[in-house]
């Protein structure tokens, strides 16, 4: 068996099995989400033991607070759900997002870029979104799998990962085409290999669903079911040569 190389992304939580809670991001991005729904959301993250909160970028100040003390993480959005603005702006909301306390940004491709295979213009895109974040801050990258054939999806993971990003994300969970599917974060996994993560985001309701995303590579699972799934146990993310052989390049 060959070895794996260092991952050069955040270290993966690879495990034999593993509290489902421990990968939830514990969800809520409706528009018209309200405070007591934010304080309740961070409350049940706090109690589950849960992993992080991902909330819209208006609500990021107040879930901090509601988190101190515990090690639940803050995740926010940037020009979330469609990815149409501009990089200046990108940046500027990823930057705002940061000073507002959030550990983690999932940033909407855009969408533009990847129809046109401008891979340079993605890169650029992300690689400047990335370095606003500065050290310490993860940038998960949505893709919207369930839009893009299999080739495309496989370029934009690769373009992620150049970019310096530390996750591939499946979906916002409100588009058209659909959210997570097992095939798509097993494609992502193979095209991203251990160096970054994979979150599988989109329809998962039930802890089955959540661990067949598991099974098939995802190491960060998203949904708005959180607390009712997090003390479900099972197998936990494995390095990607045990998923696919042990001949991945």
């Amino acid at each position: 068996m060959r070895p794996l190389a260092a991952p050069t992304g955040p270290p993966l939580p690879f495990a034999v099995s593993i509290r489902l809670g421990e990968l939830i991001d514990h969800t809520l991005l409706r528009e018209d989400a309200t405070a007591v729904e934010i304080d309740a959301l961070a409350a049940e993250a706090v109690e589950h033991r849960l992993y992080a909160v991902c909330v819209g970028p208006q609500w990021v100040p107040r879930a901090r607070l509601a988190v101190v003390g515990s090690p639940v993480r803050i995740a926010t959005v940037v020009d979330f759900p469609h990815g149409a603005g501009a990089t200046e702006d990108r940046v500027r909301a990823a930057d705002a997002a940061v000073q507002a306390g959030a550990d983690e940004l999932d940033l909407v491709v855009q969408p533009d870029a990847v129809a046109r295979g401008d891979w340079r213009a993605v890169v650029r895109d992300i690689s400047a979104v990335v370095a606003v974040a500065g050290v310490g801050v993860l940038v998960k990258v949505i893709l919207e799998s369930a839009a893009l054939a299999p080739a495309v999806l496989v370029q934009a993971c690769r373009a992620a990962s150049d970019s310096g990003a530390g996750y591939v994300k499946t979906s916002t969970g409100v588009h058209s085409a659909g959210g997570a599917t097992t095939a798509a974060v097993a494609l992502m996994r193979l095209a991203v290999g251990d160096r970054l993560g994979v979150k599988a985001s989109g329809g998962i309701r039930d802890a089955a669903t959540a661990f067949a995303m598991i099974a098939s590579g995802a190491t960060r699972i998203g949904t708005s079911s959180g607390a009712r799934l997090a003390d479900a146990v099972g197998p936990g993310p494995r390095p990607v040569e045990m998923l696919f052989g042990t001949e991945i390049a």
